[in-house]
Formats: C-alpha cells, sequence, structure tokens
C-alpha cells in the first residue's frame, strides 16, 4: 500500500466516523434545544402529598368552589392499574395519589378550567390515551416525515398530559424522566418556556400559594365567571417551587 493511499483511507475512515458523530449527535442536540435540561432544583416541600391536596381542596372551596364542583370523583387503586395497563405506562406513586383525589374535568368547555386558570385539569383515561394517539399518527406518516418528529418532538411521546392549555402547552409528567432530571413540568413550546418540578408536591403546592396569595382567584365577568391569574405574582411563586432549564 502507498503513502497515498494509507491517506485516502484514513480520510475516508476520518469522513465516515464525522458522519456518523453527526447523526448521533445532532438530532440529540436538537432534541436538547426544544426539550433541555432541568436546572439545579429547588427542595422538594416537606408537606405530604395528601396534605398539599388537601390544602388546595380547602383553597378551592373557599377561592373558586365553580371549578372544585365541576371536577370527577377520583379513581380506585383498581382503576387506575388497568388505565397503566391499557397504557403499557407505570404512573409515579405521587401521580397515582392526583388521580385517586380528582380525576380532571370530563367535558372538553374552554370554560371549564382549573385548578390552574387557563388549563383544564385532563382525566386520566384521556391524557394516557393522547400518547398513543400520538404514536399511531406518526406511524402512518413518510419516512422523512417522522424522522424529522422524531428529531424535532420525539420526546412528546412520553409526555402525560396533567394540566392543558387546549393548544397543546401545559403542565406534564414525562415517564421516561426521573423525578430529579424533572419529570414533572410545565411547557410553552412557541417560545421554549420550561418550569420543571423535583416532584408533584412542588407544583401542587405552588399551585396552593397562588390562591392563598390571590394569584388564582374567581372573577364574575360580564361574559360569564372564570378563574382569572395574575401573572406577575404567579411568576415568583412558580420560581420558587420549579426551575429553569439549563440553556
Amino acid at each position: 500500500m502507498t503513502t497515498r493511499t494509507r491517506w485516502i483511507g484514513i480520510g475516508l475512515v476520518v469522513v465516515a466516523a464525522c458522519i456518523v458523530w453527526g447523526v448521533v449527535s445532532i438530532p440529540r442536540a436538537v432534541r436538547a434545544f426544544f426539550y433541555p435540561p432541568a436546572g439545579p432544583m429547588p427542595p422538594i416541600v416537606s408537606q405530604t402529598e395528601e396534605q398539599i391536596l388537601v390544602a388546595l381542596e380547602s383553597a378551592l372551596k373557599n377561592k373558586a368552589p365553580q371549578v372544585l364542583s365541576r371536577m370527577q370523583p377520583g379513581l380506585s387503586e383498581t382503576e387506575i392499574t388497568n388505565l397503566e395497563q391499557q397504557a403499557g405506562v407505570r404512573l409515579s406513586d405521587e401521580m397515582r395519589q392526583l388521580y385517586h383525589w380528582r380525576n380532571g374535568y370530563a367535558t372538553r368547555d374552554p370554560l371549564i378550567v382549573g385548578p390552574i386558570p387557563g388549563h383544564r385539569f385532563v382525566p386520566l383515561a384521556e391524557a394516557l390515551g393522547l400518547a398513543a394517539i400520538l404514536t399511531n399518527q406518526v406511524a402512518k406518516v413518510s419516512f422523512v416525515q417522522r424522522a424529522a418528529f422524531e428529531i424535532l418532538a420525539g420526546q412528546r411521546k412520553s409526555w402525560i398530559t396533567l394540566f392543558d392549555d387546549g393548544c397543546g402547552d401545559g403542565y406534564f409528567f414525562d415517564h421516561k424522566r426521573k423525578p430529579a432530571e424533572g419529570a414533572i413540568f410545565y411547557s410553552f413550546a412557541q417560545d421554549r418556556t420550561y418550569i420543571f418540578f423535583p416532584s408533584l408536591k412542588n407544583l401542587l403546592a405552588g399551585a396552593v400559594k397562588c390562591y392563598e396569595q390571590g394569584a388564582y382567584y374567581w372573577t364574575n365577568a360580564p361574559a360569564g365567571g372564570s378563574l382569572a391569574e395574575d401573572f406577575d405574582k404567579t411568576e415568583a411563586i412558580w420560581h420558587e417551587f420549579g426551575s429553569s432549564p439549563i440553556d
């Protein structure tokens, strides 16, 4: 083998290695851009989830009883287990306790939202079904479309929607992320806003504090009553209980 041939061979190996690196690293970098890792987390709140849910129910009764009265009763352990098995998903104990408490809103009426203003508490069967619907839709498109989806939004297949704003944004549980990685989080895709919570307890405790400090409140407008929000107050509260991402 001549020196020139040897260098050509080395060059081809380097090019091939660069291609492999690009195939592996570029999609990962794009995925991290759209779904970044959480920043340093605040402490997990000390109260039990049961205590926080009692406080949340009390806050709703006092501040927005209309919101509480429209929620469905909680699910039994057997009902939750059956839904998990159908979806092939294992919920965290915190998620299970939330759905023991209440099972969201059956109706999709945009005026029926809560306990977070502008967001509908999604029933568990519907929440688990949304991920399956997304997977089925992606399976029907072309290879190029499917590859683009996997790079740009493939992470959403493991997201379970807790509180939905009706446009695909809201509060989610990612059953493929560990709690310390921000498995519970808020996402607004338009400007890549994320708030990651170290525990579902932090999210729920933050909602309780929003009611206690008047950041969430019921208002009787001419068009009808609704749950409203003071965004200046809520921004400070959420960053007390959650974390911004690492960019």
